[in-house]
């Protein structure tokens, strides 16, 4: 017994010795969790001072709560983390952040560095040192690492959310055009080549009217499977579309979105009609896509609902196919009828035919009553506006047709079916007009 005294003694002094530093790491924690900012720190520092973690909570108190910021401190505790905890890249982060706000640029590159080095595949200390290097005038170098950032921010969020993050990649580009204004080839390297990325750039390109070059890489993506990730390629070309309508290119705008509507199962099969969806036989691709209505963008009919006036696709009444559309004045209206458009691309100063079948019930004979197909400049209604009244009473499928040269300066048209606000209605005679097999083309 005698002779295992000293181990006995040792164990013990050991097990106090553990339990001490346990008791006094569960306090250090507990104050910095739990305690008030600033004396707490002090004192969870003084009952463990190689705690790493109790050490940089002191500090971030000290960088951003303390008035004023006491920088030196703070960074003498972040040393003594790092020295504590040398394998943890966190601690050299908040060290090259530290030493950032200090203005000792140097220092701060190197601990970012480190602490890219010890998490290659993590995103903040990627785009901290990114960034740092950017400020400091080290393109090169800040370009690499911009791009690199931009290819990890998909980790952000979870594990499971693999693609390019949308506001990263934006940042990264705004921060580039801020240092080098829109330069082409700087933008490009700080961009990854996945198809997400290089979908955010064209889009930042679209927002900077650099037009050409988005369309370039629309062109590319259009062409090497940018179903992968829809989503991005989506929200690229619906801004394309709005852009290139708004710049009058509704050629270019129509060529974008033959192209969307064939991925989407939507292609018409008829090249001499350049209306889409002419018989309403498919459910307008606005229904899919709500980013399609408000501004209205693409070349597919545009439904939309109205407090009085029932609207639908139905199978009662068609000219031909399964489907045409179909309008019940049964109320009195609190405005014009008007929720139903298509855009059209055209050429200027070419002759066009317009044609469509109707058939009617009801229908007022008086002109601030009747509803009718308008055609009007897609830019300007007021350069060109033509009107196509549908025939008044009860009759049976009917062609209309209409003739017309468009203006020099117009390449697309909206064409809207319309109706004037009807204050009074009969019950007895309720207004019915069915639509089909729309029909315009370059005579």
């Amino acid at each position: 017994m005698l002779k295992r005294l000293p181990l006995l003694i040792a164990v013990l002094a050991l097990a106090g010795w553990a339990g001490n530093f346990i008791i006094k790491n569960f306090l250090a924690t507990s104050l910095i969790a739990y305690g008030q900012p600033g004396e707490s720190n002090d004192a969870a520092v003084g009952y463990a001072p190689a705690n790493a973690e109790v050490l940089a909570a002191r500090a971030r108190h000290l960088l951003y709560r303390a008035d004023p910021p006491r920088s030196e401190d703070a960074i003498a505790d972040l040393q003594k983390a790092t020295t504590a905890s040398p394998r943890d890249y966190r601690y050299w982060l908040e060290l090259g952040k530290a030493y950032n706000s200090n203005g000792q640029t140097q220092q701060a590159e190197a601990s970012l560095q480190k602490a890219v080095e010890l998490a290659p595949r993590y995103f903040e200390p990627r785009w901290t040192l990114a960034n740092l290097r950017l400020r400091a005038g080290k393109s090169e170098q800040a370009l690499d690492d911009l791009r690199q950032a931009v290819s990890l921010s998909g980790t952000l969020y979870a594990v499971a959310q693999q693609r390019t993050d949308r506001n990263v990649t934006l940042n990264a580009l705004n921060a580039v055009s801020g240092a080098f204004g829109m330069n082409l080839d700087a933008l490009r390297r700080a961009t990854p080549p996945d198809n997400v990325a290089q979908a955010y750039l064209a889009e930042f390109f679209v927002a900077h009217d650099a037009m050409e070059q988005a369309l370039e890489i629309w062109q590319r993506l259009s062409e090497s499977g940018a179903e992968a990730d829809p989503a991005s390629y989506h929200d690229l070309v619906f801004q394309l579309l709005r852009e290139l309508q708004s710049r009058n290119r509704f050629d270019k705008a129509r060529e974008v979105w033959q192209k969307f509507a064939t991925g989407e199962g939507a292609a018409d099969g008829d090249a001499n009609n350049l209306m889409t969806n002419a018989g309403f036989e498919r459910s307008p691709l606005s229904e899919r896509y709500e980013a399609l209505l408000d501004p209205q963008a693409g070349f597919d009919w545009i439904i939309r609902r109205h407090p009085e006036v029932r609207l639908n696709r139905g199978n009662d009444a068609v000219h031909s196919g399964a489907n045409a559309l179909h309008l019940v004045f049964a109320a009195s209206m609190g405005s014009e009828f008007q929720p139903a458009s298509q855009l059209v691309a055209v050429e200027p100063a070419r002759q066009y035919r317009l044609s469509y079948f109707v058939k009617t019930q009801n229908i007022s004979s008086l002109p601030n009553e009747a509803p009718f197909v308008e055609i009007t400049d897609a830019m300007n209604p007021a350069l060109f506006t033509l009107r196509s009244v549908v025939p008044s009473g009860t009759a049976d499928w009917n062609e209309q047709t209409v003739s017309f040269t468009t203006p020099d300066s117009t390449h697309g048209l909206r064409l809207t079916v319309r109706a004037p606000q009807l204050k009074v209605v009969s019950r007895t005679r309720i207004a019915e007009l069915w639509l089909d097999d729309f029909r315009l083309s370059q005579q």
